[in-house]
C-alpha cells in the first residue's frame, strides 16, 4: 500500500491519515489511487468499529493540487498522431465506476464504508477535502480550520 495514506488499527479503530503533508495533503493522481486502496482496504477488514480520518501536517487535505492537474490537463488536450487522445488523459466525465467517475468514486467508496468514519479536520479543508469530511458520519472541527469550496465562487 502506498505511503500516502497510512492505516493503523488498534482497539478495532482504524486511525486513518492522509501523508502528504508537505502538499498539505493535496489530491493528485497517486494520493487519489492511495484513498480508493485505503478506502477498499478497509470495507475488506473484518472487526472495525469506527474509522478516524486525519491529515498529516497542517491540513486536513488542501483539496486538488492544481500543479499536478494542469499537467493532466495539458496531457488531456495532447491528442496523437492517430487522433486519439493521449494514454494519460482523464477526463471528469468519463464514468468508470459505474456511475460515477474517480473523483466522485473516491468519495462515495468512504461514504459507503460499515464503519462510522469521524473526520478530524484541522487547517485547510478545501475542495476535494470537504467532499471528503461531508462524506464522512460525524465531523469535529478545529478551530483553526478553514473550510471552502471553490465552486461557490463560480
Amino acid at each position: 500500500m502506498s505511503e500516502r495514506v497510512t492505516i493503523t488499527v488498534k482497539d478495532h479503530i482504524a486511525d486513518v491519515r492522509f501523508n502528504r503533508p508537505e502538499k498539505m495533503n493535496a489530491l493528485d493522481g497517486e494520493q487519489i489511487d492511495a484513498i480508493v486502496e485505503a478506502g477498499e482496504k478497509l470495507a475488506a477488514m473484518e472487526g472495525i468499529r469506527a474509522i478516524i480520518l486525519s491529515g498529516e501536517g497542517k491540513a486536513f487535505c488542501a483539496g486538488l493540487d492544481m500543479g499536478s492537474f494542469a499537467a493532466s490537463a495539458a496531457a488531456a488536450s495532447e491528442e496523437s498522431k492517430d487522433g486519439e487522445k493521449s494514454p494519460l488523459a482523464n477526463t471528469l466525465t468519463d464514468r468508470t465506476f459505474g456511475n460515477a467517475n474517480k473523483y466522485q468514486h473516491i468519495v462515495l467508496l468512504w461514504r459507503k464504508l460499515k464503519a462510522p468514519v469521524i473526520a478530524a479536520i484541522h487547517g485547510p479543508c478545501i475542495g476535494g477535502g470537504l467532499q471528503f469530511a461531508s462524506a464522512a458520519d460525524i465531523r469535529v472541527v478545529a478551530p483553526d480550520a478553514k473550510m471552502s469550496i471553490m465552486e461557490m465562487r463560480w
